[in-house]
């Protein structure tokens, strides 16, 4: 995806906090986020989520070292294949009432809370669970909704940090 700073694109998929992911390098994104190591490589962008979601817009996906949201998610066959909303769900949480609370307290669309999107530039490649290790835990949801981005940075293939 290229993508130039400044413009507004919608897309769906995770996102985490800027405050866990501000001012670290391409491997270390990669080892935070989840990335199979030098899939930053090629270069990424930093997108902002311009509107807060409503409770229909995402799911809960726990923390970066479940890939996909799933408990052991980067191997083929893991033992439990429910997701961290799944398994809310089933313990019987108020699921909308939790997203309702996330929303209000835990959200945001400025700041440090700012919800934050990082995109790999394409290679080509074609992924797999493998693609995907366990990240270093960082919390993730994913938007299942195309929601309004705008481009903060778009680090060119070479380009290790973004600062602001």
């Amino acid at each position: 995806m290229a993508v130039k700073v400044g413009e507004t694109i919608k897309l769906k998929g995770y996102i985490t906090q800027l405050h866990f992911v501000r001012g670290r390098k391409g491997p270390q994104l990669e080892k935070l986020l989840g990335f199979k190591a030098g899939r930053l490589n090629m270069g990424w962008a930093m997108l902002y989520l311009t509107k807060l979601p409503k409770p229909s817009d995402f799911q809960f996906r726990g923390y970066t070292q479940m890939s996909g949201g799933v408990s052991q998610g980067h191997l083929d066959n893991p033992l439990d294949r429910r997701t961290a909303e799944k398994r809310l769900e089933d313990d019987n949480y108020d699921v909308v009432k939790l997203k309702e609370w996330i929303i209000r307290d835990v959200f945001s669309v400025s700041g440090s809370k700012r919800l934050v999107k990082i995109v790999p530039n394409p290679d080509g490649k074609r992924r797999t669970n493998k693609d995907y290790p366990p990240g270093k835990g960082i919390p993730q949801w994913e938007l299942i909704t195309r929601m309004p981005f705008k481009v903060a940075a778009a680090m060119l293939p070479g380009e290790v940090q973004w600062q602001k």
